[in-house]
């Protein structure tokens, strides 16, 4: 297992003899008060919080110890979903079958319940990927305008990223980016996603007063839409990988 070693001090790697290959990530946090073992499940990465002056090397002796219960969370990760010709994609709500073609045009786009591109093979899993994130900016840009001109909410820019724990994020000054990945999910999650940002204008906390405007903006309760994100959301992370 390869240690990386994030503080204040500079990254470093460390061999560490283990029974899996995933990496481990060591961050010190003065905050901490114990040892505190995770799996992320959108990277497999497992991540160590140590306080700021505890001794590493027993905490990776302990980290040893928990062997069979890193083991179990790994086993739990999504299975890889690699882009291959003919697939399903699911896109904006849709579940569209990847129609590739050499003689199709090199540019992806939807033809009725299809995804047709051409190109080279070799570069099907990166050039969808592009213009998934392309037509993710698209459709959250417009229902991010939409639901904020409705309420009479002012929005600044709006971008898209590939966050490892956030699908949205609302700054003070009016920004709003979101995971591309968002254009992978149902259309109800996606739309009570951007409600949820969008409220961040209004209320930039997590009170009930901003919890009730997200649902005024949405139209409904963004209960269901918050079950299925936690439940399915990691999956999404795991779109385009082969391992």
């Amino acid at each position: 297992m390869i240690l990386n070693i994030m503080s204040s001090n500079p990254t470093t790697a460390i061999e560490m003899p283990l029974e899996n290959e995933a990496p481990l990530e060591i961050v010190r946090m003065p905050a901490a008060r114990r040892l505190k073992l995770s799996v992320d499940p959108r990277s497999g990465a497992v991540k160590l919080v140590m306080p700021k002056r505890a001794a590493l090397g027993p905490a990776l002796e302990w980290v040893k110890g928990q062997q069979g219960w890193i083991s179990a969370q790994l086993a739990k990760l999504p299975d890889p979903w690699p882009i291959a010709p003919d697939m399903m994609v699911p896109f904006a709500g849709q579940q569209l079958r990847l129609d590739w073609s050499p003689q199709h045009s090199v540019l992806p786009r939807c033809v009725d319940d299809r995804i047709v591109m051409g190109g080279a093979e070799d570069m099907i899993t990166a050039r969808l990927l592009r213009w998934l994130r392309r037509e993710a900016v698209k459709t959250l840009t417009a229902e991010t305008r939409e639901i904020a001109r409705a309420a009479g909410i002012s929005v600044a820019k709006i971008g898209v990223g590939d966050p490892r724990s956030r699908w949205g994020s609302c700054a003070s000054n009016g920004d709003i980016r979101y995971s591309w990945r968002l254009i992978l999910a149902p259309a109800f999650v996606r739309r009570a996603t951007v409600a949820h940002e969008v409220a961040h204008r209004v209320h930039m906390n997590h009170s009930p007063a901003f919890h009730a405007q997200v649902q005024l903006l949405f139209g409904e309760d963004p209960a269901q839409a918050r079950h299925w994100l936690r439940h399915n959301g990691a999956r999404l992370h795991w779109f385009g990988r082969d391992v």
